[in-house]
């Protein structure tokens, strides 16, 4: 299988650049808008450079690509892709507008394309096994939900050389677009439900950035389901902390960590109302997971493991998040 990269200047592509050839995929040719970066990597792949994503389409052809980009570009890049037929899964938030992005989902869901965003937390152990037990109709109605998803101190993306996520004009925001993305998919996902209000506060309190260090969500649903999410530049170094608590009315599931500088699924019990109990250990790293398995459901004919659409969901949230936190009021979404 022929691959392309797009934007290997993005701090996830050198994970992306190592899974596939443990794969034995042959990556043919990266772009960067960078011309220093983007040559860099193509020399220590040996493979072709390109600082024009679309000459690296038209060029290759490639069969597959794994597309990264600065925020407020990757929607535009979206629609290249699928404009040129080029199945391929992209980072997220895809955008940091749903109504532009909901265009290109409209697109690609009409031409059939393989076309989706890398969500790896749904390859979590615990997440798995959730939506095990709620195709076995064993999870239940979900009424609250408790996430903290935190992450390590912002200047590292100085560090990567991706300054641009620390300016909002260029990434939407701080963590709201780079971290909340996961949280709240992860929500929709085990709830099944569409969020009905959204009230967030944001603080810039202990970095003093353009962006926000700090953001809680408080969300509703239209089953009257109520959940806190968290989310964050505030561990120290390189570390996270995260945290899910989920009650549903057949279950209470509860995770505790403060985790050593990865983000591998944490242990987890799974309290049933019948008095079961059920220990969820921890798994394989979710993104070799989410890796995998997206190569093995594009050349089985399946989708992606999580679509375009579902990001629209995610990032219509995360819009009315931000206009909460800017109006200080809770927002309705029709």
């Amino acid at each position: 299988m022929r691959i392309g990269i797009v934007e290997v200047g993005h701090w996830h592509s050198e994970g992306y650049i190592r899974k596939a050839l443990d794969l034995g995929l042959e990556i043919v040719a990266v772009s960067d808008h960078n011309a220093q970066t983007v040559q860099q990597c193509a020399n220590q792949l040996g493979c072709r450079a390109y600082t024009d994503y679309q000459h690296l389409l038209d060029e290759e052809a490639p069969d597959f690509v794994f597309a990264h980009g600065i925020h407020r570009e990757m929607t535009k890049i979206a629609d290249a892709l699928v404009e040129h037929g080029t199945p391929f899964v992209m980072e997220k938030p895809m955008g940091v507008d749903w109504r532009q992005l909901a265009a290109v989902a409209d697109k690609a869901e009409r031409r059939g394309l393989f076309a989706g965003v890398v969500l790896p937390r749904r390859c979590l152990k615990l997440a798995r096994e959730l939506l095990r037990l709620k195709e076995a109709d064993e999870l239940g109605r979900v009424t609250a939900c408790c996430q903290r998803l935190l992450a390590g101190e912002p200047h590292r993306y100085h560090d990567w050389n991706v300054s641009w996520v620390l300016d909002p004009a260029q990434a939407g925001g701080g963590p709201i677009f780079n971290l909340a993305p996961h949280v709240i998919d992860l929500l929709l996902l085990l709830s099944g439900q569409e969020v009905q209000s959204v009230f967030c506060q944001s603080s810039r309190a202990l970095h003093g950035l353009d962006v926000e260090d700090y953001s809680t969500m408080l969300l509703s649903t239209t089953e009257g389901a109520v959940a806190s999410l968290d989310v964050g530049y505030v561990c120290p170094e390189s570390r996270y902390d995260e945290y899910l608590s989920l009650c549903t009315d057949r279950l209470l599931v509860s995770t505790k960590v403060f985790d050593e500088g990865t983000t591998s699924s944490a242990q987890a019990t799974i309290f049933f109302r019948d008095g079961r109990t059920l220990e969820v250990s921890e798994g394989p790293d979710p993104e070799d997971v989410c890796f995998a398995e997206t190569i093995r459901r594009l050349q089985a004919g399946e989708p992606p493991i999580a679509s375009i659409r579902d990001m629209c969901r995610v990032l219509r949230v995360i819009n009315a998040a931000v206009e909460s936190a800017a109006t200080h009021a809770p927002v309705v979404l029709s």
